[in-house]
């Protein structure tokens, strides 16, 4: 067995080199010849491995590391730190935004999959040297969504009517619904009410309920059939099992395998959390807001003084508090990370114009505000729970609101 350096390896395409004393232009490595469950080479690190000569040049075989890597997944990630979970021993461990490799804009989110090295702070174990190994959905890791944008306009027309689009130009794209389905898949997977069943010539069949109904209201599923591709042998991502057969209704001849329908994804555990008690103290976190989610905020605002917004949005704060003392109805609820919240609206310029959401949680006995959210993101995540046609998050108005952001923006440019 050789020792050698990492110089350099392509998480994308799964190679890279390793250098030696005996040959500093390095030998070949492709990530199916790393004999370890974290198969992503790190640059600089040190490995073991044989040396074969193929008719490319050299390639090392049978590569193992002297320091050990781990394999997990993002279960928490806010405010430019979260936690990775191993998948192994299930073990959390903290890590930072600057611990994750690569260069540009790092997009992290929870549920990514990664490969790491843990290492003893003084706060505890740490996740180091994060490579995003799978940045798929758990929708997109279960199936090959076949004819996607085809499927989705199928589905969003089969559905109850519902603007699906106004978070663009018209179009056949329907981000919210795709966005919907995501999540319900997660939340499905977390649950285990995914079903699946078999024919009597023994094809296999998957499905979910997806949480949509028609207008006369009868639910809507998506069925899966295994997938017609072959695995990727030279990808270190693996290749889903199942693939989208169509979105259907419970007369659809599939459902017939399935001994029982699928049932729906459930968010709620306490009535009570869905509805805003304006007994309990709300305790905003402007210094946060402010500090930490000010690219959140509409692009003019954004430029007045801290002092000056901070006081805008103590008054929006205020009217939102006596808002939804007058209407409980103004208090949205949304599933976010595994729990009820509820958005709250905020006026910073006109009581009549909603600018975006305060999002509040429950924390024993009051109401925490630790941040905001626009108004399209506030409507995509409480339309997990229901269309939210409420006092002032619906898609009309909310469209009426980025139209309106719009046309501001050009007068003052």
């Amino acid at each position: 067995m050789q020792i050698g350096v990492v110089s350099f390896f392509n998480v994308e395409r799964g190679f890279g080199r390793i250098k030696t004393s005996n040959n500093p232009h390095g030998i070949f490595v492709h990530f199916s010849d790393v004999e370890e469950q974290a198969r992503i080479l790190v640059a600089n690190e040190m490995v073991r491995f044989k040396m074969t000569q193929t008719d490319k040049g050299p390639q090392a075989k049978q590569v193992t590391r002297i320091t050990e890597r781990r394999t997990g997944c993002i279960t928490h990630y806010e405010k430019g730190y979260g936690y990775i979970e191993d998948h192994l021993t299930q073990q959390r461990f903290f890590f930072h935004f600057s611990d994750v490799l690569g260069s540009g804009f790092r997009k992290i989110e929870r549920g990514f999959e990664v490969e790491f090295s843990a290492f003893d702070t003084e706060k505890g174990e740490q996740a180091k040297e994060v490579v995003i190994s799978d940045t798929r959905s758990p929708l997109e890791k279960f199936a090959w969504l076949v004819r996607w944008d085809y499927n989705i306009k199928q589905l969003a027309q089969m559905a109850k009517p519902e603007n699906w689009d106004y978070l663009h130009h018209p179009t056949h794209d329907h981000p919210i619904l795709k966005n919907f389905l995501s999540h319900t898949f997660n939340r499905l997977q977390a649950q285990d009410k995914i079903q699946f069943a078999n024919d009597p010539e023994g094809h296999e069949y998957a499905c979910f309920n997806t949480g949509l109904v028609t207008d006369k209201q009868e639910e809507i599923y998506a069925f899966f059939v295994p997938s017609k591709k072959k695995a990727q042998p030279n990808s270190y991502i693996p290749s889903p099992l199942w693939q989208l057969k169509r979105f259907g209704l419970e007369s659809d001849r599939l459902m017939s395998h399935f001994p029982q329908s699928p049932s729906i994804a459930t968010y709620i555990e306490q009535p009570a959390d869905m509805i805003y008690d304006p007994s309990r103290r709300l305790v905003p976190d402007y210094e946060h807001i402010i500090g930490d989610r000010m690219d959140r905020f509409p692009k003019d605002y954004r430029t007045w003084g801290k002092a000056e917004l901070i006081a805008r949005l103590r008054q929006a704060v205020n009217l939102a508090e006596r808002r939804v003392t007058r209407n409980y109805k103004s208090a949205i609820p949304q599933f976010y990370q595994g729990q009820i919240q509820l958005l709250l609206p905020l006026s910073l310029e006109n009581p009549e114009w909603v600018d975006m959401a305060l999002v509040v949680a429950r924390e024993h006995e009051i109401y925490r505000a630790n941040t905001v959210i626009s108004l399209d993101w506030a409507y995509q995540n409480a339309r997990l729970l229901a269309p939210p046609d409420r006092e002032w998050l619906t898609h009309q108005k909310v469209a009426h609101h980025l139209q309106r952001r719009k046309t501001k923006s050009k007068r003052q440019a």
